[in-house]
């Protein structure tokens, strides 16, 4: 009688087991709540980062339109695109726009309807951040490029990202920005100090 020695072997099961994919699952969710505020975080700061020098650009472009045509060129904030929103909240858009030197002096809100009017640049809302500026005047530009104003107030504007709540914050992860403009209509940025509110 013939006795088969030959063993037989067990083929490997391809699956996981449980304890396996527990463990799987156990680290894609620890990495998850690493990753996720991480990269809200991210995008917070570029809201911030984007609609900053989105204005810091437009203020230095109408002090250099004003030099260049010997005439006013005022900012202010508007959320249409035609009119002066006459707030000191910016995220809503703003407009550049220019008018003649005269009687009436710097710091004339945009009249669509006056010829001697013209619309430069129209900036739309920007998500996610709150721009808030010192006040809600006009902002003007003589024909040197300096600043023109009628109020007494600084120029300077804080940029912060939104909370889920609804308002601006400065914070360690996500920090503000504040721009200020000089006397001589020179435009600078800085970023807020740890704890400075979202005013400029």
């Amino acid at each position: 009688m013939l006795v088969n020695t030959m063993t037989s072997q067990q083929r490997p099961d391809n699956g996981f087991t449980l304890i396996e994919l527990m463990v799987t699952l156990a680290v894609l969710a620890i990495l998850m709540m690493i990753a996720v505020p991480s990269y809200r975080d991210l995008t917070r700061r570029n809201y911030v980062s984007s609609a900053s020098n989105a204005l810091l650009a437009d203020l230095s472009y109408a002090r250099t339109e004003a030099a260049n045509r010997g005439t006013f060129v005022s900012v202010c904030s508007s959320t249409d695109g035609s009119t002066c929103a006459g707030t000191t909240t910016y995220e809503g858009g703003w407009i550049i726009y220019t008018y003649p030197i005269g009687t009436k002096g710097a710091d004339q809100n945009f009249n669509n309807a006056d010829a001697t009017f013209k619309l430069l640049r129209y900036t739309t809302a920007r998500s996610g951040v709150g721009i808030a500026a010192k006040d809600s005047k006009v902002i003007s530009y003589g024909q040197q490029g300096q600043l023109k104003r009628t109020a007494t107030t600084l120029v300077s504007f804080v940029t912060c990202a939104m909370s889920s709540g609804g308002t601006a914050e400065n914070t360690t992860a996500v920090t503000g920005s504040k721009i200020s403009v000089t006397g001589s209509g020179g435009v600078t940025s800085a970023a807020l100090a740890s704890g400075d509110a979202c005013t400029p």
